[in-house]
């Protein structure tokens, strides 16, 4: 509770590599939306915001950290991917700006292989939060 929300989703990630597939790390990140707002129920309208948010958090670091990338994502690019995620509303600048200089400084960097768990237990631990 009242984490920022890069370290939220460092800390979250921590434990295991995401899957490389789309929809497995569809159910990762909507497992964190869904902890992180309810611990943090002021932050965002709801937790889709944190979901985009999370998505896109994933995607910014793959793109400024990836060797393989040449042309990558620029601040104002990532806020202006971000415009009108909380309902409809954009979330203030300082915050957008906030996770991309966070991303930019420090990757985020996880653990063990998801093979290691296996998806059924993946899926416990995400929900036992």
């Amino acid at each position: 509770q009242g984490i920022r929300f890069v370290e939220a989703i460092r800390a979250f990630l921590s434990p295991f590599r995401l899957p490389g597939e789309a929809q497995k790390i569809d159910r990762v990140i909507c497992e964190f939306a869904s902890h992180y707002c309810k611990q943090n129920e002021e932050v965002f309208a709801n937790s889709d915001t944190a979901y985009v948010l999370g998505f896109s958090t994933i995607m910014l670091n793959t793109d400024l950290h990836s060797a393989q990338i040449k042309a990558k994502m620029t601040k104002a690019e990532f806020v202006r991917n971000n415009r009108g995620i909380d309902a409809g509303t954009d979330l203030p600048p300082e915050l957008l700006e906030g996770v991309y200089d966070d991303i930019s400084t420090q990757e985020i960097r996880t653990g063990m292989e998801f093979s290691d768990l296996g998806e059924s237990e993946l899926m416990e631990w995400l929900q036992r939060g």
